[in-house]
């Protein structure tokens, strides 16, 4: 991997790294629908997919995951991050030991980016349940993901979703709550929270930064049922089994094949989450997800 001269990475910043103009969750005001937002009376809780395709090298990618977890603050429980680290602000110095060494990069990561088309191409830019594809509408701006989320959250739930798991297998039940007829994909991927690395914020360099929500691993991307007539009531079972170190070796593998530095290791079983999604294979909506603590 070739190293950057200063001049050359001031240029890729300035032309490659969307300036977040905004608007953000501070400096407007969605109106909240109370009747799909209170957690108390409502049984079946939709809830919202944000993927936040990010970099490690991108100065304004930092103001996505406060745009985030400002969004989450008004929808307490509702909101689902995925931190995708994707694209040339997220390739790693090739010195180990040297600022930015760490391999954030994921073989499921990139094929997302791909599948809709190349999203890193500008950051930070995110999905907000993949509303919009493939129209590209989908390819949001951080300012605005809030409009699109109030915007979901208006629509019927069709799915919840339950995850238990434990250190070997996942077990997702997923329940129907209306008669509905179409082809759906159940997701199932692992992300991880607490990660401590270095991260550009606008002019800085961070060296302690928190990284959260970051995709570890996809495990299946599968039909939900090999029926497309489903059925209020209706529960389907999945069970995936699962070998961390396994995963976690395949993910060194993946980054040398890059030209990384086979670190992006050392996960850390207690900072993981499980995250389960169901979609819609004809529009690549997400119309349910779901996040449960890894060995919970």
């Amino acid at each position: 991997m070739k190293q950057y001269i200063t001049l050359l990475s001031i240029i890729l910043i300035i032309t490659s790294c969307d300036v977040v103009e905004g608007p953000y969750m501070s400096d407007i005001t969605i109106p909240i629908d109370t009747t799909t937002t209170d957690t108390t009376t409502n049984t079946y809780l939709q809830k919202i997919l944000i993927e936040d395709f990010t970099g490690h090298k991108c100065p304004n990618c930092p103001d996505a995951a406060i745009e985030l977890g400002e969004i989450s603050a008004i929808y307490p429980g509702q909101i689902i991050g995925m931190a995708i680290h994707v694209g040339s602000f997220a390739k790693p110095t090739p010195i180990i030991g040297a600022p930015y060494d760490y391999d954030f990069r994921t073989n499921s990561g990139d094929l997302v980016d791909d599948a809709f088309g190349n999203i890193s191409d500008a950051l930070p830019r995110g999905m907000v349940n993949r509303a919009g594809y493939p129209e590209d509408s989908h390819k949001l701006g951080v300012g605005e993901w809030a409009a699109t989320v109030a915007n979901e959250l208006t629509k019927d739930t069709t799915f919840t979703i339950d995850i238990s798991s434990d250190e070997s297998s996942i077990s997702i039940t997923s329940e129907v709550h209306k008669n509905i007829n179409g082809d759906y994909n159940l997701v199932v991927c692992l992300t991880e929270s607490n990660i401590i690395n270095w991260q550009q914020d606008g002019g800085n360099s961070v060296e302690d930064y928190e990284h959260n929500h970051v995709l570890r691993t996809g495990l299946i991307d599968q039909e939900l049922s090999i029926s497309t007539n489903y059925v209020a009531g209706q529960e389907i079972e999945n069970t995936i089994t699962y070998d961390l170190i396994a995963l976690e070796q395949s993910n060194k593998d993946y980054s040398i094949s890059l030209g990384g530095n086979d670190i992006p290791g050392e996960w850390n079983p207690n900072n993981m989450s499980v995250v389960a999604y169901i979609y819609n294979t004809i529009t690549k909506e997400i119309v349910q997800v779901e996040e449960a603590h890894l060995t919970n």
